[in-house]
């Protein structure tokens, strides 16, 4: 088939096989593009039954137009076979992902309510998978799961209003996309009913999704085995262990949840994948699971003596689809975060006498908690930019696989920047913030005089480039330091280990990019600026500048002209840090918190409850809370500028399609919680700019632009706005997904 041409496709490349098919790449020459192509495995079934059960999947799937099923475009005929066209997918299986370890809660959930809102829509059409599995769940590179293979399904009749999709009875036999009465499927994950060849229902899907959801978590299947004997045999005598059982950070609702899935009776099951859905839903808006990785790490030998290693143990957390690296050390009365500046390397820090000494004394009155940010030293790397809230969410990642509840958050250079959003947008888990070399932007502007000017920044980001491998900066980074020859060579190697020449490239970029002003007043948290005199990369008036905008803040200028931290008097710096610590740790509740509200007009009353119903799965998909106001349209609160944009993008064209018109607006500012409740300018400016927008367009603050810097998205100018009750003229700008 390689190199082949059928019709105007163009065939590439074997990328797959499975029990019926083989799936080929493909050029579509007519369209340009890439698509994925199955044939009936040459060694498959070849009666007509068999083909003509292939072409039944084509119609089948071709009926769903669903984000979550993987597409069909058309079907071929190739002498006596079926070919289906389908969309080329990037990314990798859910079976590949186990194969790396189970998969956090807030993972798990995401894939499976991804999957139960696919599974709801075949339902809806009448259309049973019967071989759900983790081989034929895709997770994209985008974070998105697809469904693929309905060779198994069964078309059964359609979910009409007044029907639950579970009752539906099978039709008649021509109906069928397999033969009747044949026990097809995949042992460890179809029913009691499907092993037995007895008529199945939407419940076989519900069972089989419990299985994935089981095996995502657990790391194995409730009825894996050796062969497929003893997994039938365990399937009909043994339940599986309570998933709460095996892991302490999986909440109760969702043990039971799992447990009721795997019901042999299927009366017994939720009698719906909707209902399923729904209990997902309720899971993942109620989950607290912060502090279960405290309560799963081993306890020390009694009178054991843990020595501390030259290099601590290294582990990995998931944040998102990112792998972050992370180390624990010390031992101390609360945590504290040190986030690092523009590049670092975990282990290889510690080769460098002084950092390890900065990293001990941090670890002698705190327990230490370090990582590398996405896209450097140990952690994966990243196409694109990575956002700061992006690296927040990395630094949370962290917190919670330590079980950290609350912490300081220390940030030099660049790490300052992301602890002062961290701070600002989860003060109920911020005890302190500390800085050391922090700007708060990297561009001149005539209110912020002492950045450099654009032509500036470029010109160091072209010797960046053209000096990268050797002691790039040093004499700026660590003057003190520069005439040391083992420091100069360690620091040329670190930052080789620490980072790519594009992805340096990359990350100073993102960093010219970088605006904290608007945050500053927002933060509510004890903070201390730290600055030396002399630093040659950030002027000491920059992070003057910083702790005369952050309400409270203590500023202190210490002598000295480098910039890394631990370079110079490092105990001087670090005596301030202790002391400022060790006073403010019992810091209580907070009630004013930096948040994004996104606030969607609809058009007319009656589309309200359709509109909040396309809104629910992308709250959950992107982070969102949903909230009541005293103001008209849908309302809800996100951790992110970013997310806020996206999920209002999300929401906007799925409206469309469904004759729904949607304006969005998103802000980010200080709100103050009454109850669950905020108000504050965020709620009233991002009413105020749904208001102002066009239908399907999303509206943003210029302080909002400015925080998502290399996010993927893009902004066209809307002018300076003034918005009714709120002082001054706004930057307005409409903003959407790269093409």
């Amino acid at each position: 088939m390689i190199g082949k041409r059928i019709a105007h496709f163009e065939i590439l490349a074997e990328i797959g096989r499975g029990g019926m098919g083989v799936v080929y790449a493909a050029r579509d020459t007519r369209l340009d593009r890439r698509v994925a192509i199955k044939a009936l495995h040459p060694e498959s079934d070849p009666s007509p039954l068999a083909r003509d059960r292939f072409e039944r999947e084509a119609r089948a799937v071709s009926r769903l137009a669903h984000p979550y099923i993987c597409q069909v475009f058309d079907v071929l005929e190739l002498e006596r076979d079926k070919l289906i066209v389908m969309e080329l997918l990037q990314g990798e299986s859910l079976q590949a992902r186990i194969g790396r370890g189970r998969l956090e809660v807030a993972e798990a959930l995401r894939v499976a309510l991804e999957t139960a809102e696919a599974l709801r829509e075949a339902h809806l059409h009448g259309i049973v998978h019967r071989d759900i599995k983790p081989s034929n769940l895709f997770l994209t590179r985008s974070g998105h799961l697809k469904i693929l293979d309905f060779g198994l399904a069964r078309l059964t009749a359609p979910a009409g209003a007044d029907r639950d999709p579970a009752q539906l009875e099978t039709l008649t036999a021509d109906q069928q996309l397999t033969a009747p009465a044949l026990a097809m499927g995949t042992p460890g994950y179809m029913p009691p009913e499907q092993a037995l060849g007895r008529p199945v229902d939407a419940r076989a899907d519900v069972f089989a999704l419990g299985a994935v959801l089981f095996e995502m978590l657990a790391g194995r299947g409730p009825f894996a085995a050796a062969n497929a004997a003893e997994s039938f045999h365990r399937l009909f005598t043994e339940d599986p262990p309570a998933l709460m059982a095996l892991r302490r950070d999986v909440p109760g609702p969702l043990s039971e949840l799992v447990a009721a899935m795997l019901a042999r009776d299927p009366t017994l099951r939720p009698a719906s994948i909707e209902e399923v859905y729904r209990r997902l839903i309720e899971i993942s808006s109620q989950r607290s699971d912060r502090f279960a990785a405290a309560a799963s790490q081993p306890a020390a030998a009694p009178g054991a003596t843990a020595a501390k290693p030259a290099v601590p143990k290294t582990h990995y957390t998931r944040s998102g689809e990112i792998n972050i690296a992370y180390q624990v050390v010390g031992e101390g009365p609360f945590d504290l975060v040190y986030v690092p500046g523009w590049i670092s390397h975990l282990e290889y820090g510690w080769e460098q006498p002084r950092v390890a000494h900065f990293f001990h004394r941090l670890a002698s009155f705190s327990r230490l908690i370090l990582f590398d940010k996405r896209g450097t030293g140990m952690s994966d790397r990243v196409s694109g930019y990575p956002t700061l809230e992006d690296r927040m969410d990395d630094l949370r990642a962290v917190m919670d696989a330590v079980g950290s509840e609350r912490a300081a958050v220390f940030g030099m250079s660049e790490g300052g920047n992301m602890c002062v959003l961290f701070a600002a947008t989860y003060p109920e888990r911020t005890i302190a913030l500390v800085t050391c070399g922090i700007f708060a932007k990297r561009i001149w502007s005539p209110d912020y005089p002492w950045a450099p000017t654009p032509e500036g920044r470029q010109k160091w980001i072209d010797l960046l480039e053209q000096g990268w491998g050797g002691t790039v900066d040093v004499d700026v980074m660590a003057p003190s330091l520069a005439s040391d020859p083992s420091f100069s060579n360690w620091w040329a190697t670190y930052l080789r280990l620490g980072a790519s020449p594009g992805a340096a490239l990359a990350l100073a970029r993102f960093n010219t990019q970088i605006d904290i002003r608007n945050l500053l007043p927002a933060i509510r948290v004890p903070t201390l600026v730290l600055h030396r005199s002399g630093d040659r990369d950030v002027q000491v008036a920059e992070g003057r500048y910083v702790a005369s905008r952050i309400p409270g803040a203590k500023f202190v200028e210490l002598p000295g002209d480098d910039h890394l931290v631990y370079a110079g008097d490092s105990d001087r710096l670090l005596d301030e840090v202790e002391g400022f610590l060790s006073g403010v740790r019992g810091a209580g509740h907070i009630d004013r918190v930096l948040t994004t509200v996104l606030c969607v007009r609809v058009g007319e009353a009656e589309l309200i409850a359709p509109s909040a119903r396309l809104l629910e799965p992308r709250l959950v998909q992107f982070r969102g809370q949903a909230i009541r106001t005293r103001t008209l349209g849908l309302h809800a609160t996100f951790d992110g500028p970013a997310r806020a944009i996206r999920c209002a993008w999300s929401l906007l064209q799925a409206a469309r399609p469904a004759g729904i018109e949607l304006r969005a607006g998103v802000h980010t500012g200080e709100c103050e919680l009454i109850g669950a409740e905020p108000f504050g300018l965020p709620v009233l400016l991002s009413n105020q700019l749904a208001s102002n927008a066009s239908p399907f367009e999303v509206l943003v603050t210029g302080t909002v632009k400015d925080l998502v810097a290399g996010a993927g998205l893009d902004f066209a100018g809307r002018g300076s706005q003034v918005i009714p009750g709120v002082p001054g003229d706004w930057s307005v700008y409409s903003a959407s997904l790269k093409a």
